[in-house]
């Protein structure tokens, strides 16, 4: 398991994992998580917060239109991503992404790609997620499954 990742060595196509800029001093820090003139910048449809218990698995999720790009604000999670597209050079491969205040990434997460996360440590984990498009009540773009799916080769 690695806790960062390099961008251009993540090893599942079209999925990102972008170090963060986080600048620290005496009164705290601030943590730039995008721009719009940042080369992977995609726009974003809606942005959220979602807040995980210790040790409570979130998963699985599949897109068919919706980028996902995610980033911890608070806490440590372990993200799980599991490559279903048929015609992905990476089909079937498994990617763990460290989620981690203290070295922030933010995650781009291609639709097609079954994905989750578990809270990590004694604390709960505070995510932002910046989606490509709105969630849409009468059209719900997301399919799921049980984190202990046989369909996915992972067991948290």
């Amino acid at each position: 398991m690695q806790e960062n990742l390099d961008p251009l060595n993540t090893q599942m196509c079209d999925v990102l994992v972008i170090p963060l800029k986080k600048v620290v001093n005496a009164r705290g820090h601030l943590m730039e998580i995008q721009r719009n003139d940042d080369e992977h910048f995609m726009g974003f449809g809606q942005a959220y917060v979602t807040n995980t218990l210790p040790g409570v698995i979130k998963a699985w999720y599949l897109h068919h239109e919706q980028w996902d790009q995610i980033t911890p604000v608070c806490g440590k999670a372990k993200a799980v991503l599991f490559d279903a597209r048929p015609h992905s050079p990476t089909h079937g491969l498994v990617l763990e992404v460290w989620l981690n205040e203290e070295a922030p990434v933010l995650l781009r997460i291609p639709p097609g790609v079954w994905h989750g996360h578990m809270a990590v440590g004694d604390r709960s984990v505070y995510l932002l997620h910046l989606n490509s498009v709105p969630y849409r009540f009468d059209h719900v773009d997301e399919d799921r499954l049980d984190p202990d799916s046989s369909l996915i080769p992972y067991k948290w």
